[in-house]
C-alpha cells in the first residue's frame, strides 16, 4: 500500500510591500508639507493600517509597538522604509507613560526572527489619547536610550484627536518631520482613507497659515528694514553734526586769517608812509626856507 504523502505548511514571512530590494518603493503617496529633509520616512501601506487598527480603541492608556523595516541610502541622504509592526504586549502602561519591559522585548525579539528574519528595528510607535503630539521628556528618555540609532524613529498616534507624527534623530537632536510616505507595491492602490486626510491635514498648511507666514516674513522684514534705516539715520545725523562742527572750526580760521591779513596791511601803511616823510627831501614841506 502507497503511503500518503504529508504536505507541511511552509512557514510564511512577511515581505516588504516594495518592487526592487534595495531601493527605495516606487509606488507611494506623500502626506505632509514636501520638504527637503534629512530623512526620508516610508511605511507600507499594510503596516500603516495595522497600526491604526491597533491604535483605534486604545483612548484610556498609552500602548505601543515596534518597527522594523530597512534602510536605504539614495539621493543623498538616509531612507527608512517600515515593513512591519509588532505590537509591544506585556508593557506597563498609564495614561501619559509607556514601559517596555523585560517580558515585552522578548516577546518583540521572537516575534521579529519569526516574522521579519530580514528586517531590523527602525524605531517604535506610542499613543497619546486625547493630548495631542510631541515627545513628553520621558518619550525623549525611551528614545535616547533605547531608540538612538540615526535610523530609528518615533512614532506618535493621538487616537482620540486623530492626529499624529514622526520624529527622528538629527545630529543628537530630535526633529519632527514634515511629511512621510505611504507605499505599496507596483499596481496596489493606496486608498487615502478620512484618517489619511486628517494625517495630511496635521501635516500640511491652509492657505489662512500660509498668508499669516507671509505677513509674519514682511514683519520681520519691516523690522529689519526700519531698525537699518535708523542705524542710517543716526549715522549721517552724526557726520552731520561733525560737518557743522568742522564748517565752524573753518569758518574761525578763515576769520582769524583775515584779522592777520588786515593787521598785516595796516603795519605795511604804516612803515610807508613814514618812511616817505623822512627820506623824501624834495617834499616842499620838509625844505628850509
Amino acid at each position: 500500500m502507497a503511503k500518503k504523502k504529508v504536505f507541511k505548511k511552509s512557514k510564511q514571512v512577511n515581505q516588504p510591500a516594495q518592487d526592487e530590494e534595495n531601493g527605495l518603493p516606487m509606488n507611494f503617496v506623500e502626506i505632509g508639507e514636501h520638504a527637503a529633509e534629512g530623512k526620508g520616512i516610508y511605511i507600507a501601506q499594510p503596516v500603516y493600517k495595522a497600526i491604526h487598527k491597533f491604535t483605534r480603541g486604545k483612548t484610556t492608556n498609552e500602548s505601543g509597538g515596534l518597527l522594523v523595516g530597512e534602510v536605504v541610502e539614495e539621493f543623498g541622504k538616509m531612507n527608512i522604509l517600515v515593513n512591519g509592526f509588532i505590537e509591544a504586549k506585556y508593557c506597563e502602561a498609564t495614561p501619559t507613560t509607556l514601559k517596555f519591559t523585560h517580558e515585552t522585548w522578548e516577546f518583540c525579539h521572537k516575534e521579529i526572527a519569526k516574522k521579519y528574519p530580514s528586517q531590523k528595528i527602525v524605531g517604535w510607535i506610542h499613543t497619546h489619547p486625547d493630548y495631542g503630539i510631541f515627545l513628553s521628556e520621558y518619550d525623549k528618555f525611551i528614545q535616547n536610550n533605547f531608540f538612538k540609532e540615526d535610523y530609528q524613529i518615533a512614532y506618535v498616534i493621538d487616537p482620540i484627536q486623530g492626529s499624529e507624527g514622526i520624529y527622528y534623530n538629527s545630529n543628537g537632536k530630535l526633529e519632527k518631520s514634515h511629511s512621510f510616505y505611504i507605499f505599496d507595491k507596483i499596481g496596489a492602490k493606496i486608498n487615502f482613507s478620512e484618517q489619511q486626510s486628517k494625517t495630511a491635514e496635521a501635516f500640511s498648511f491652509s492657505p489662512k497659515d500660509i498668508v499669516i507666514a507671509a505677513l509674519v516674513v514682511v514683519v520681520i522684514f519691516l523690522t529689519f528694514f526700519v531698525g537699518g534705516l535708523r542705524s542710517r539715520i543716526t549715522i549721517l545725523e552724526h557726520n552731520l553734526k561733525q560737518m557743522e562742527s568742522n564748517t565752524t572750526q573753518l569758518y574761525q580760521m578763515v576769520l582769524y586769517l583775515h584779522q592777520n591779513v588786515e593787521q598785516l596791511s595796516e603795519t605795511g601803511n604804516r612803515t610807508t608812509s613814514s618812511t616817505g616823510t623822512e627820506e623824501n627831501p624834495e617834499n616842499p614841506e620838509n625844505v628850509n626856507n
